[in-house]
């Protein structure tokens, strides 16, 4: 697919637009470049707020958003139970934004019967402890994505992935669901949300286990942006197919 025949651009948040809170250079502009062609979504995996808070962080930077151009693992997550377990009662691990979020759509009090996996960032021991029982118990156990790291200024720090990784050490466990990307809840959600075929939307991201994997995944066009996670020699021994630019400010260049 040319990039000129997109559709609907969809770009994920940290590492593509912003490392740490501050704007990559170039990105206000590219965004309006592609509003110009298309629809434009931030589409991210990151579950540790809600979506709210990244309005007002994504119009902090000027690039004016509302919640109908975010759409998030949270919100996959979402969609998934509502079409699945409509009347599960959730503990979820999160924080306490979090839960509230998801209290507007479901039962969050106890007897559990499925447990929601997210990027918190308020983790306590006593949290995993519960998460745990539950989960060794035979509860539903859902995780908002897989991503092992989340890129900050200074480096990375753990991510959902890893949190899975220590919930199967403890309970021989993993998520039966997980919703974010690369894996299909996510791309069923953003498919119903924005209402544009897989064939005319594009992925931009900057991690290929997620973002370009979804892609190739989902047929999309994958853009891999070499300002996050992966490098062009990871890219090359991917096996994934995609378009590589060094940054978001590039995508029509």
């Amino acid at each position: 697919m040319n990039i000129n025949d997109i559709k609907c651009f969809l770009l994920d948040l940290d590492g593509t637009v912003y490392i740490d809170g501050k704007l990559i250079a170039g990105a206000k502009q590219a965004i309006e470049r592609m509003r110009k062609q298309g629809r434009v979504v931030f589409l991210t995996n990151n579950s540790s707020v809600t979506k709210d808070r990244y309005v007002k962080k994504l119009n902090d930077m000027e690039l004016g958003v509302t919640e109908l151009d975010i759409y998030t693992s949270t919100d996959a997550t979402k969609n998934w139970l509502k079409k699945n377990r409509p009347f599960s009662r959730l503990y979820v691990v999160g924080s306490d934004e979090v839960i509230s979020d998801y209290a507007k759509d479901f039962c969050v009090t106890p007897p559990f019967d499925t447990v929601v996996l997210t990027f918190d960032k308020t983790l306590t021991y006593d949290k995993l402890v519960k998460a745990c029982d539950l989960i060794s118990r035979g509860a539903l156990y859902l995780a908002t994505h897989p991503d092992y790291v989340c890129p900050m200024e200074t480096g990375y720090i753990p991510d959902v992935g890893s949190f899975i990784m220590l919930v199967e050490g403890a309970t021989k466990r993993k998520p039966d669901v997980i919703c974010g990307k690369p894996y299909a809840p996510m791309a069923e959600g953003i498919s119903e949300f924005t209402g544009v075929s897989p064939r005319f939307t594009a992925m931009f991201g900057d991690r290929l286990m997620t973002d370009i994997k979804f892609a190739c995944d989902n047929g999309m066009t994958g853009v891999l942006v070499l300002s996050g996670e992966a490098t062009e020699e990871d890219y090359l021994s991917s096996g994934l197919k995609a378009i590589v630019k060094r940054s978001i400010a590039e995508w029509d260049r």
